[in-house]
């Protein structure tokens, strides 16, 4: 056999081994313009989350986005997330913080309807109100590691996806974590 034969025979075999192959999918053109920077973000941090908060970021991050807090020259994190008019959505629905600390948001209400937001702090909530087109800034205090869920409580926008997600990274204390066995998960 002549080697550009042997090639095309190679290359025959891994297309014919790798059609059952779900990552083979992910070459194809149209996928690929999905992969921006953002989408990029995720699946980095996606493998670092439990098996079950895993399934339920991987939902959430297809509607909204991930954006990274910046760490500002005062030690304040901040972000912005957006409202789109008719969405329904937080954009981004998924903040991550490097570490835990102060976290200023600014909202902006970019919709027709009324929008709040019903935020973690330390235990607390923090309420914003939302009025139509109009902007809003809150800041949280996050001192551990952990997701923290916030949500628009406005009319059932929650339950219909207006949910959000704030990650804070790092580890938690050994003297801090439940002493309990290793717990099944679905």
């Amino acid at each position: 056999m002549s080697p550009k034969q042997i090639s095309v025979l190679v290359i025959g075999f891994l297309v014919f081994a790798l059609q059952g192959c779900e990552y083979v999918k992910l070459f194809r053109p149209s996928v690929l313009k999905q992969v921006t920077p953002e989408v990029a973000a995720l699946l980095n941090e996606l493998p670092n989350l439990d098996r079950q908060n895993k399934e339920i970021v991987g939902r959430l991050f297809p509607h909204g986005g991930l954006s990274e807090a910046k760490l500002d020259d005062d030690g304040v994190m901040r972000d912005e997330i957006r409202i789109t008019e008719g969405q329904l959505m937080w954009n981004p629905a998924i903040i991550v913080m490097p570490r835990a600390g102060e976290l200023e948001i600014e909202f902006v209400n970019e919709d027709i309807l009324p929008h709040a937001a019903l935020m973690p702090s330390n235990g607390d909530r923090e309420f914003l109100l939302l009025p139509v087109h109009m902007r809003g800034k809150t800041k949280l205090h996050l001192d551990g590691p952990g997701y923290y869920w916030f949500g628009c409580p406005i009319a059932n926008h929650a339950g219909r996806g207006m949910l959000g997600l704030i990650l804070v990274r790092g580890n938690v204390p050994a003297d801090t974590k439940l002493d309990r066995p290793e717990q099944p998960r679905p």
